[in-house]
């Protein structure tokens, strides 16, 4: 198992496609674009760096880190109710979203084993862009897989009705990681 960022277009879109059949397909948390080309994509992609997560040639999971930018900022802090004292708006953050791992790779020891493998790459990618913290909305069940797997995220904010379900604005700071 390995991730990485998209390099290619064609990694690009097996990404897009994987979004797709998670978010559109599979929990209707998105409608399909009027152009159906069965890829989920929006704005914010643009300020994006796409990750897959590979095994023996298949992507089994995925995940976008939304790069700080000042024309779109970062949707978890344009969307959501945040405590201003429990992040530091003065530190470079960026945010991942738009989780996904295939279904058939969906068992809780593979699951914790990909989440961790995405957030090494992911910082091992952001450090040389000088990113402090991440965030992120995550709904109560997958913030309690997080922790499981030892990455300590933690709300800053409280429980809102985000994106067809009730999830909790979340940080990471380099400070608090700790990944086995």
């Amino acid at each position: 198992m390995k991730c990485t960022v998209a390099s290619t277009e064609m990694e690009r879109t097996a990404i897009l496609r994987q979004r797709y059949d998670i978010f559109v397909k599979e929990s209707g948390y998105f409608v399909p674009k009027e152009k159906d080309d069965r890829l989920e994509y929006d704005s914010y992609d643009d300020h994006s760096l796409l990750f897959g997560v590979w095994e023996n040639g298949s992507l089994i999971a995925s995940c976008r880190l939304v790069l700080p930018n000042s024309s779109l900022g970062l949707p978890t802090l344009k969307a959501m109710e945040i405590d201003a004292d429990r992040i530091q708006r003065d530190q470079p953050t960026a945010e991942i979203s738009r989780i996904t791992i295939a279904p058939e790779h969906r068992v809780f020891r593979k699951t914790i084993k990909i989440l961790q493998t995405m957030q090494e790459e992911i910082n091992r990618v952001s450090s040389t862009c000088g990113i402090k913290q991440f965030i992120g909305a995550v709904e109560p069940s997958f913030l309690r897989l997080l922790n499981c797997s030892r990455l300590s995220y933690q709300p800053i904010g409280p429980l809102q009705h985000l994106i067809g379900a009730e999830r909790y604005p979340v940080i990471l700071t380099h400070k608090n990681l700790t990944i086995p």
